[in-house]
């Protein structure tokens, strides 16, 4: 094989384009391997990039870890799934949950953050605690790492959960938490539809649909919100009721009004409306600008 001297390579024809240096490949297979690799290593660093602006517009999130093939938490009280998914908010890198003064949230002291009545904070206290989703260890409150986690995951880990059919999104602390804290606590559980509704929500472009895995635009086949209705057994002749309770919590974002979903219409029937999520929410691409278009945040 001739050894080489320099990399300087154009990305998209594999020429080299430092004329006073000569790089030779052994084969033509080898050649476009080495194209192949730099034009992953570039679309890596862009992808980074573009992670860590948005992470700065959107601010710190939690790795929700959820099966594409059901709904999470099949156990618990659809209220309950709105009240878990703001206190993992206050997860931290060690596993348990944490004031953001640095002080460890515990049982008595939890439900200053939830601000539930005595009775209604005891009872889902108790349900959470039979479904294994937070436990006590030294007087603090871990979470389930199958379902919450914070910081760098190893791709081995999500290799693995992949091949169980789990995936992950960021939910972003600053919106699930302006969303519950701008919420009344009768409204917990419709809500938490907003959540329930995770594993049909298209990775790449935070729209409710049938496939979400597509990474095609043209190719997803969107679910209407009459579609929603009946994927979380709520009657359709109530939608208009749905989308008032699930449009309410407005919050500001950025220095301005938002809300959790938007919907898209093509028609006067409001049962064919389609379903974008925030993604200041939660969200699992890389597309945060075409999100943002398409669903009119």
């Amino acid at each position: 094989m001739n050894k080489g001297i320099a990399q300087f390579i154009d990305l998209n024809t594999g020429e080299v384009i430092d004329g006073s240096k000569v790089y030779n490949y052994q084969t033509v297979e080898n050649r476009q391997k080495q194209i192949d690799y730099l034009k992953q290593k570039t679309e890596s660093k862009q992808k980074f990039k573009e992670s860590k602006k948005y992470t700065k517009e959107y601010g710190n999130f939690i790795w929700n870890i959820y099966n594409i093939n059901q709904q999470n938490f099949t156990g618990a009280k659809a209220s309950d799934i709105t009240r878990l998914m703001f206190l993992s908010t206050y997860l931290n890198y060690n596993g348990y949950l944490m004031f953001d003064n640095g002080k460890p949230v515990t049982k008595k002291n939890m439900n200053s953050l939830l601000k539930l009545s005595k009775r209604s904070y005891e009872y889902f206290y108790n349900r959470i605690s039979k479904e294994n989703i937070l436990k006590v260890k030294n007087g603090k409150m871990y979470v389930n790492p199958n379902v919450f986690e914070k910081g760098c995951l190893p791709k081995s880990k999500i290799a693995g959960w992949i091949q169980q059919n789990k995936y992950i999104t960021r939910l972003y602390v600053n919106g699930v938490r302006n969303i519950y804290n701008k919420s009344s606590i009768s409204s917990h559980k419709t809500l938490s539809y907003l959540f329930q509704i995770l594993p049909f929500v298209n990775r790449q472009y935070n729209i409710v649909c049938f496939n979400p895995l597509e990474e095609n635009l043209n190719n997803i086949k969107c679910m209407s919100i009459g579609d929603f209705c009946d994927t979380i057994n709520y009657n359709k002749n109530n939608v208009r009721r749905l989308k008032s309770m699930l449009f309410t919590p407005k919050f500001e974002f950025k220095n301005k009004t938002t809300s959790a979903i938007r919907l898209v219409c093509d028609d006067s029937n409001s049962l064919h409306d389609e379903i974008f999520i925030n993604p200041c929410i939660y969200y699992a691409g890389d597309k945060w600008e075409e999100v943002k278009v398409l669903g009119g945040f």
